[in-house]
């Protein structure tokens, strides 16, 4: 038992009734029933008062399909898993109750009938109960307790009454002889079927086993997926500013650029600078430039709110906008938000050579691409327009002539 350690007697005891009940609830009152009717059949010209004998077969019936009813609802309610223990006892009960109605049945024939006639109204008792040994020996005790209910006793009663009737010693020996092959019989197809049901229970473990690992197996990936696209997005996302940086800008702007390119839209671009950067670090320290850049990361977001536009640290002070579908009249607007929304903000830079307060240049450019253009041709216009912006004083955006 490769699983033994997650298979308990309990849970075995509670498949192999499982089992039982599947496969016996209809065939214990079917052979029951045969047997009844075999008997009602048989004496059907030997007994004077018919009624007697059919209210006989309908109590016996009624017994029968007691019986196979409270299996069924027991098997409906999942009693097997939830109460074993019952289960196993009104299979015991149930089944020794039925036996000794059929001792009551043979002690009452024994009173009229011949010889012939109640000797074969016992075979038929015989041989129901070895054919229920087909379909009630999976648990232990279930089948011992049925057909020692049933030929016990009858074997005792022909024992003591040995001399009323001819063969009354013969079927002694026969009930005798049959209760040990049927015990047998029953021990070693028990044996078999839990055989059976351990092993389907070791697969039913082995299963959820590797269920749980391939569960678990699957969690990780996804979590090593996730991992990865954190890393990933680490490695296009600016740390300081939280915007795209100079790689993470690339997969974009390849991107617009040839959406622009096959719809005939335009493409904006704007290059921005923070004027005299290097003297702002010198005059306030370092952590006050980065905050600084944080300030200027924060008004580049607040003109982004199109779909598709981006704001781009491309590295120091230097930052730039995609922006899809801007015309030339459009980038200006935005150059000219962007130089209000920081006077506005009135950055305090005192060495300054320009401006008692922090100033950017721009360059812009806008025009629809064409097959041959590529995303670093636009850019070095639009750096070549913001070099033209600080040539011609700074705190001012410049108009790239680019055109395709």
């Amino acid at each position: 038992m490769l699983y033994q350690q997650n298979i308990t007697e309990l849970k075995i005891l509670s498949r192999k009734l499982e089992f039982q009940l599947e496969h016996s609830r209809y065939a214990v009152v079917g052979i029951q029933a045969t047997g009844i009717v075999s008997v009602l059949i048989l004496l059907w010209f030997q007994v004077v008062h018919k009624t007697v004998l059919l209210s006989w077969a309908a109590g016996m019936f009624v017994l029968a399909l007691n019986y196979s009813l409270r299996l069924g609802s027991s098997l409906h309610r999942d009693w097997c898993n939830e109460r074993p223990s019952r289960v196993h006892w009104e299979l015991i009960v149930g089944g020794v109750l039925l036996g000794f109605s059929w001792v009551a049945s043979i002690f009452w024939l024994n009173t009229f009938l011949s010889d012939q006639y109640f000797y074969l109204s016992l075979l038929i008792v015989i041989v129901c109960y070895m054919a229920i040994l087909a379909v009630s020996a999976v648990v232990p005790g279930v089948y011992l307790a049925q057909i020692f209910s049933v030929y016990v006793p009858i074997a005792v009663w022909l024992g003591w009454h040995y001399d009323e009737r001819a063969f009354n010693l013969v079927m002694v020996i026969l009930l005798a002889g049959v209760s040990l092959v049927m015990s047998l019989a029953s021990g070693w197809m028990s044996k078999s079927v839990s055989q059976l049901v351990v092993v389907n229970l070791e697969r039913a473990a082995m299963a959820d086993d590797l269920a749980n690992l391939s569960m678990k197996m699957s969690d990780r990936n996804a979590q090593l997926e996730q991992a990865r696209k954190q890393l990933a997005d680490l490695a296009i996302i600016d740390e300081l500013t939280g915007l795209r940086n100079r790689r993470g800008a690339k997969q974009v702007f390849d991107v617009e650029i040839s959406r622009a390119t096959r719809a005939g839209t335009p493409l904006g671009i704007l290059m921005l600078d923070v004027d005299y950067f290097k003297l702002y670090n010198d005059t306030y320290g370092h952590p006050a430039g980065d905050s600084v850049l944080q300030k200027v990361a924060e008004v580049l977001l607040s003109v982004t709110a199109r779909a598709g536009e981006l704001a781009v640290r491309m590295g120091g002070e230097e930052f730039m906008l995609i922006l899809p579908g801007a015309t030339q009249r459009d980038v200006m607007n935005i150059a000219e938000v962007i130089q209000k929304r920081l006077a506005d903000a009135a950055i305090e830079h005192r060495t300054s050579p320009i401006a008692s307060i922090l100033t950017v240049s721009q360059g812009v450019v806008s025009c629809v691409p064409q097959l041959h253009i590529e995303a670093a041709d636009m850019i070095e216009a639009a750096d070549k327009a913001l070099y033209s912006s600080k040539n011609s004083g700074r705190n001012r955006a410049t108009l790239s002539p680019y055109e395709p």
